[in-house]
């Protein structure tokens, strides 16, 4: 039985991820700060061959624990890790509280750094082993109102591309998936002005499909909607002053 393990699993994308690969059969490792949500999700009988835990990914032991415990209901099999735990937070950069912006950075970047770090033996020592990052749109250009959120995702971006090639000798595929704006708590939480061209038409289930399709691939990155692919598109061949317009646009700036 092939195994999956989700950051973020108790609501929102990681819960959609987690129901989608169990309906395919997969042993399913739900992870996350939220242990009582995970308690009720196990106990409401969704998930036939399944192991939840809490996890913080803000601290190496929590995560070392959860890893260890994920391990011991597969033998050590960890066939897919989605690095999908974050946080977000939207407003003027200079109002948003230092302790919002240091929870991104704590949450996005150094909880993903170390749970792919801490993963590693566990996917080396699993035959065609994939690491899923949840990236975002906002990797594309850096979002105004989104500044912090948006480059930890270049963070989320630039990882993902440089361990794509470096654990590629070990058998070990690295990607991601990079949705706009998902209807999740998160996405409606965000400021009206980054809604009102960037509505939030993406269902969490569109997002596990990508996964799916991710992990079977072959690309490095996966920009979801055809609008987002589009942005992403035409940002690579427009000069800086037609990027920073586009984006001015899109954010009501």
């Amino acid at each position: 039985m092939q195994s999956i393990l989700i950051t973020g699993a108790a609501q929102g994308i990681g819960l959609a991820i987690a129901r989608h690969f169990a309906a395919k059969g997969w042993f399913v490792g739900l992870y996350d700060i939220n242990g009582a949500a995970l308690d009720d999700l196990m106990a409401s009988g969704a998930f036939a061959h399944a192991c939840a835990g809490s996890c913080d990914v803000t601290k190496r032991d929590s995560i070392k624990a959860a890893l260890d415990h994920f391990a011991s209901h597969t033998d050590g099999r960890l066939d897919v890790l989605v690095n999908n735990a974050g946080v977000l937070s939207s407003g003027s950069f200079q109002e948003i509280a230092p302790e919002a912006h240091d929870l991104m950075i704590e949450v996005n970047i150094k909880g993903l750094t170390h749970v792919a770090q801490a993963a590693f033996p566990l996917l080396k020592q699993t035959p065609g082993a994939t690491m899923v990052n949840l990236c975002s749109a906002s990797s594309i250009h850096g979002l105004p109102l989104l500044a912090v959120y948006s480059a930890s995702k270049f963070y989320v971006n630039g990882l993902t591309e440089a361990l794509n090639i470096e654990w590629a000798p070990h058998d070990i595929r690295v990607t991601s998936v990079k949705p706009p704006v998902v209807d999740t708590a998160l996405g409606r939480a965000l400021r009206p002005e980054l809604t009102q061209k960037m509505s939030a038409n993406m269902q969490p289930e569109d997002v596990a499909r990508a996964v799916e399709l991710a992990i079977t691939g072959k690309r490095t990155g996966y920009v979801l909607g055809f609008s987002t692919r589009l942005w992403a598109v035409v940002d690579k061949f427009l000069p800086e002053s037609g990027r920073r317009g586009l984006v001015r646009y899109l954010t009501g700036q």
